[in-house]
């Protein structure tokens, strides 16, 4: 059961669904929680939402800004991400939950998985109203993931690309449009790697979870994912728990530079690591490994704080 939301970004209206407490006092303590890079909260999202709100905990869940149901800011495309304006829309989800009267202000926990992950820990770094963190299979670095994504040969088009693109916009031209994912990994796509491909086109996979998402992103999000480096904020997040779930064999956001990160990481902290590649963790026995980690870090770091 859950109620379908709304709620300002300064101009900008994002969705999603909020999930009442089951079970437990009101007002209850609050996970803020979104998709990955390119996704939507019904690509097995909302699944993990179910998880935590079965043991307690109040969930808010929202698609970025230009993706699924949300809202873009006007002038801007839609399927296009900023990692910046995804991390202050996280901001404005947590003062949302603070302001519903079920949802105890002061007992707040982000998650995120993949690009989003990076934006939790961002977000635990910079915002204190956090209370827990966790972030499955994370994304650490931009310039590292540009360099294992393209071909050496092809990193000065590439960039070419991004300057053409960024004057083609100058001149009142359409934004420039890659598929998020293409079936031959050779092929030019945000996510060039046969595992994503399947990810979201396998049987029962998560283009079927949402009929209207589009096979297709910004060629600036891919010059915005470049610049872009989480991992620097790690050990800031510090006093505030965090847990990293991680796919050692991810090859999508390689596990090594996560377990890397997570060893600069302060206390406290812990590691999951689930078997298989990077979606591995969103259904299936991978899912009940990352899903129960993640709820129980948040049963005992909000839920049980604020029983006490």
């Amino acid at each position: 059961m859950f109620e379908e939301i709304e709620f300002d970004a300064e101009g900008v209206t994002l969705r999603g669904r909020f999930h009442p407490a089951e079970g437990g006092a009101r007002p209850a303590p609050c996970v803020v929680m979104t998709h990955g890079w390119g996704g939507t909260i019904r690509h097995f999202i909302d699944d993990f939402a179910e998880v935590f709100a079965a043991a307690g905990l109040a969930v808010v869940l929202y698609d970025h800004r230009g993706w699924g149901r949300s809202d873009v800011a006007a002038g801007k495309p839609r399927h296009e991400v900023d990692p910046w304006e995804q991390i202050r829309d996280y901001q404005h989800a947590i003062t949302y939950a603070q302001s519903r009267p079920d949802v105890d202000a002061g007992r707040i926990g982000v998650w995120g998985t993949s690009f989003s992950a990076g934006h939790a820990f961002v977000v635990g770094a910079i915002d204190r109203r956090v209370g827990a963190v966790v972030g499955q299979a994370p994304f650490i670095s931009g310039s590292r993931e540009l360099r294992a994504l393209v071909r050496v040969d092809m990193v000065a088009p590439t960039r070419e690309a991004f300057a053409a693109d960024r004057q083609a916009r100058y001149r009142g031209e359409a934004p420039a449009v890659v598929p998020l994912v293409a079936e031959d990994p050779s092929a030019q796509a945000g996510l060039p790697s046969r595992s994503a491909y399947e990810y979201f086109f396998a049987p029962g996979g998560a283009a079927e979870r949402d009929p209207q998402w589009a096979n297709e992103i910004t060629l600036r999000s891919v010059e915005y994912l470049a610049g872009y480096e989480p991992g620097w904020y790690v050990p800031q997040i510090s006093p505030t728990p965090v847990l990293m779930v991680v796919a050692p064999a991810d090859d999508v956001a390689p596990g090594e530079w996560a377990l890397e990160a997570y060893e600069r990481a302060l206390q406290p902290k812990k590691l999951v690591t689930v078997p298989g590649d990077h979606f591995a963790g969103y259904r299936g026995a991978g899912a009940q490994i990352a899903s129960t980690a993640a709820r129980d870090w948040f049963v005992d770091h909000l839920l049980k704080r604020s029983e006490g």
